[in-house]
């Protein structure tokens, strides 16, 4: 736990730039008064309000910087890994404690949302603590003796899903799975008392986080998820069969993000090895918790309504890593029960088949996890930047003459907004995008450049519907117009390079430049203000 938080920590304290959706939640949590932070988000973003109402309180209290701004992702990743552990604990035993705990700490996307302005872990630590609770109210109900205190623990967990809910969108996934996998562990048990009081003692936070949903879907919602998780869905309309097709596809995508394990197989695998394991060794309603939690998640996700894939995934790392860790920890009892029964002179097949098929498995583990624990030490070390806008505006700042404009591709808005118009006054007309010539708004660009010597043209991220050579195409038709004298890419040999291009519109244009080839789509050079 204390190496993980340390470089989750190292990743908060990285000071990397907001990107474009970070500053989309700023603005909104800045601009608007805590009341309008429960109705509709600014530029479509979707938060929890509970969420929103902790960003905004450390914002205000730790200073008003960009730290401030994040440390609500840093308090949810450090929360999770301790969660992990606990859950783990009572799930498994000491031993796959550790090991889900070291998962889950190097696990390169739980260290990532450790230092971004999204909500993604604070729902990862919203689905732990609420699988726990639900865990803990089976076991000390099984314990008692006294009716009395059944419902007195099952109050505490209401109040606990009362206190959680409005920080989790996907809480309604965690709530229902979860209760439906424990009810069922429970009926098969013959404990329909303890199964009544669990699904009474959820039903309040149900009821919050589904009227959270409802109030959401009244706003604004981002049409583009279908493309942004392309296999977190199966096709609209799909069959039987394409459904069938999709299932390896959407594991395959979740193993890869938000995990970074190779061979999807071998996880699956550990995964159901281990929810097994727990049913065989008396630990059938942690099976079931995260078991029901899984199939809520898929049903959610076969519905077209939530995704099993990258960043709206996050919430399934902790439970999956869980259930994987108790998968390799009945592999090591294995292997150490087979030793034994070997030693003791035993010479049938089976022993050593078991011996050689749990070794396998726990060799195979550490080759499919070995991405993602590189992954998580190179992001400890390196902290991911997504958009480096910040860094190229600050150095294009510094050189500014007067005559001189920044201009910015479309999709750098919000960093242009945040950086350039927010906390300082730079000369910036507009923003630029390429277009078709029948689109195009004739002579839009002359007039933003009317007056002006030097042009900075500032290359942030490019937005991945964009072509690769999008960039060079806007160089080019600026060059039109005067002179590249300067330029400073990040990454040089990459036509999206992020950085900046310096025009001069006083100097003729160099007659032996390189033009793209021509393309209809992007033939000419438009002004957005």
């Amino acid at each position: 736990m204390l190496v993980g938080i340390a470089g989750q920590v190292r990743v908060w304290a990285s000071d990397r730039g907001l990107w474009g959706d970070e500053i989309y939640i700023a603005v909104n949590l800045r601009g608007k008064s805590w009341w309008e932070l429960t109705g509709p988000l600014a530029y479509s973003q979707i938060a929890p309000p509970g969420w929103l109402f902790e960003s905004k309180f450390f914002y205000h209290a730790l200073g008003g910087d960009e730290q401030s701004l994040r440390f609500a992702g840093l308090l949810g990743a450090a929360t999770t890994l301790i969660l992990t552990a606990f859950l783990a604990r009572r799930a498994i035993g000491w031993g796959g404690a550790v090991l889900a705990s070291a998962l889950v700490a190097l696990s390169p996307g739980m260290l990532y949302y450790a230092g971004e302005l999204k909500q993604y872990s604070t729902e990862a630590a919203a689905a732990m603590l609420l699988l726990l609770a639900m865990g803990l109210f089976v076991e000390y109900d099984q314990r008692s003796t006294n009716p009395r205190r059944r419902w007195l623990h099952a109050a505490a967990l209401a109040v606990t899903g009362l206190v959680v809910a409005p920080f989790s969108y996907s809480a309604i996934i965690v709530v229902a799975g979860a209760t439906a996998g424990g009810v069922l562990v429970l009926l098969l048990s013959r404990r329909r008392g303890t199964a009544l009081a669990l699904g009474l003692a959820v039903t309040p936070a149900l009821a919050v986080v589904a009227l959270m949903v409802w109030r959401r879907m009244q706003y604004t919602i981002p049409g583009n998820q279908y493309q942004i998780f392309p296999k977190g869905f199966p096709a609209e309309n799909a069959g039987p069969s394409e459904f069938v097709a999709w299932l390896p596809r959407m594991w395959s995508g979740f193993a890869d993000d938000p995990l970074g394990w190779r061979y999807p197989l071998v996880l699956l695998v550990l995964v159901v090895a281990g929810l097994v394991a727990m049913v065989l060794r008396g630990k059938a309603i942690w099976a079931g918790l995260i078991g029901g939690l899984g199939v809520a998640a898929l049903g959610a996700a076969a519905l077209r309504a939530y995704p099993w894939e990258g960043r709206i995934a996050v919430y399934l790392l902790a439970p999956m890593l869980v259930a994987a860790a108790a998968g390799v920890d009945a592999a090591v009892r294995v292997v150490l029960h087979t030793a034994r029964t070997l030693r003791s002179g035993e010479r049938s097949w089976r022993p050593v088949a078991a011996l050689v098929a749990a070794a396998v498995a726990i060799v195979m583990t550490g080759v499919a996890a070995t991405p993602s624990f590189a992954d998580g030490v190179h992001q400890a070390r390196e902290p991911r930047y997504r958009d480096q806008g910040r860094d190229i505006l600050n150095e294009v700042a510094a050189r500014l003459q007067p005559g001189d404009v920044i201009i910015f591709y479309r999709f750098s808005r919000p960093i242009a907004d945040w950086y350039g118009r927010g906390g300082r006054d730079l000369p910036i007309p507009g923003f630029f995008r390429m277009t078709s010539a029948d689109a195009c708004q004739a002579g839009s660009v002359d007039a933003a450049l009317a007056g002006a010597k030097r042009v900075w043209f500032v290359r942030a991220a490019r937005f991945s519907g964009d072509p690769v050579d999008y960039f060079v195409r806007i160089v080019d038709a600026l060059e039109e117009r005067g002179r590249v004298v300067d330029s400073h890419l990040w990454t040089p040999s990459e036509p999206d390079s992020t950085g900046w291009t310096l025009i001069d519109l006083t100097a003729p244009p160099d007659p032996g430049r390189t033009t793209p080839p021509p393309d209809p789509a992007y033939a000419c050079l438009d002004f957005i203000k």
